[in-house]
């Protein structure tokens, strides 16, 4: 994790979050210098893709996905042809709240019964600033590392957690694992590159451990009915939820 340093977020945050990045970083040098990344099977025609899911996020700043898109563009160049996230895509993950299923019509009314719990959940929640610094990636994507700078998002989950538990709920929550990162994907693989190509990629990627992609505030979450890439044309938002703003000190 060398010398990583972001200003303003607690030390064992940091370190939290780091190791998570870390241990993606480690499993897709693995994959890419042995050239297998993990391809998605769906990529090459999403219109047979039938998985659907309730997802919580909030999405980066302007100023953020910019930067981003001129990231993605550079990326672009040495993988042309895989699947890239449009900047009006991109989005960090809160809660899953119906993980992405082929079967997903058959948890709608449960999700329509626990759907209140949210709203009440939110309520007290206020505003927090998240910066995007460095890139990691995992056997089948590359991924921005987000980096909350204070425990706002941290609140948020356990709040929800703890709201869905006391209303009997608990199982609909982190089914395939427990959320705690906070990254941005915006390339997945869907074909076969050279080694070389991917000795290329790999490199760049590191160049760009510790790019700084910029900073936002994050005012208000988005629940979504979505496909698994929260695809733009797939995506309907059940609702959005201002965010409080954060109490001034005197």
């Amino acid at each position: 994790m060398g010398d990583f340093n972001l200003a303003g977020i607690t030390q064992a945050r940091q370190i939290h979050q780091l190791e998570i990045y870390e241990k993606l970083w480690n499993d897709a040098v693995s994959a890419f210098e042995s050239g297998e990344p993990k391809l998605d099977p769906h990529l090459p025609d999403k219109s047979k893709d039938v998985r659907r899911g309730v997802t919580l996020i909030f999405r980066p700043g302007a100023n953020v996905r910019n930067v981003v898109a001129g990231f993605t563009a550079k990326l672009a160049e040495l993988c042309p042809g895989q699947y890239f996230y449009q900047p009006q895509e991109l989005h960090v993950t809160v809660l899953s709240i119906i993980t992405m299923t082929e079967l997903w019509t058959q948890e709608m009314e449960r999700f329509q019964q626990c759907r209140p719990i949210i709203g009440g959940a939110l309520s007290s929640q206020r505003t927090f600033e998240i910066k995007f610094r460095g890139v990691t990636a995992s056997p089948d994507s590359v991924l921005i590392q987000g980096f909350p700078a204070n425990n706002g998002l941290e609140s948020i989950r356990a709040e929800l957690r703890g709201a869905f538990a006391r209303s009997g709920f608990a199982d609909m929550l982190d089914r395939r694992y427990k959320v705690t990162a906070s990254h941005m994907t915006f390339m997945r693989f869907c074909f076969r590159q050279s080694h070389s190509d991917l000795k290329r990629l790999l490199a760049f990627l590191k160049e760009n451990r510790q790019t700084n992609f910029g900073e936002c505030e994050v005012q208000k979450l988005e629940l979504i009915l979505g496909d698994w890439y929260a695809s733009e044309d797939r995506v309907e938002t059940l609702e959005e939820y201002p965010l409080l703003r954060p109490i001034s000190e005197p």
